[in-house]
């Protein structure tokens, strides 16, 4: 009787666990050209650079949740991303509202995967003719 209260108990913790979901996300730079990348903020404490070299990837953000069973990245707090070369120069503006290939979609030009379950990675290719 009491290994059956015991596996009951610990049965019940288990129940009770709320699942953890991790999530990554990386920006790869398929160019000739060293590209840094400005995720500008109305919130000046929000703002980050990137310094991507050429055919390599970085990290731009990472996270979990307690309790969630989904995660992606998550641009809404950046008012716009400017990418530019090794001169300072501007390649290309995004804006959430702006048509065509955008890293604010997320579902249409993010590489999505789900390596193990509540695990999910995110890759987003920034080629050439993006940035001409």
């Amino acid at each position: 009787m009491k290994k059956y209260a015991k596996f009951l108990l610990i049965f019940t913790l288990f129940l009770n666990c709320d699942p953890v979901s991790d999530m990554e996300a990386n920006i790869e730079n398929l160019t000739s050209q060293n590209l840094t990348i400005d995720f500008i903020s109305f919130d000046e404490t929000l703002n980050k650079s990137l310094l991507i070299l050429p055919n390599e990837t970085v990290l731009f953000q990472e996270g979990f949740d307690i309790g969630n069973t989904f995660l992606e990245p998550s641009l809404v707090d950046y008012d716009s991303i400017v990418i530019r070369n090794s001169t300072e120069a501007i390649l290309k503006i995004y804006k959430e509202i702006d048509t065509g290939k955008n890293i604010y979609n997320i579902n249409d030009y993010w590489i999505g995967s789900e390596p193990s379950k509540r695990s999910f990675r995110y890759l987003y290719q920034i080629n050439s003719e993006d940035i001409e």
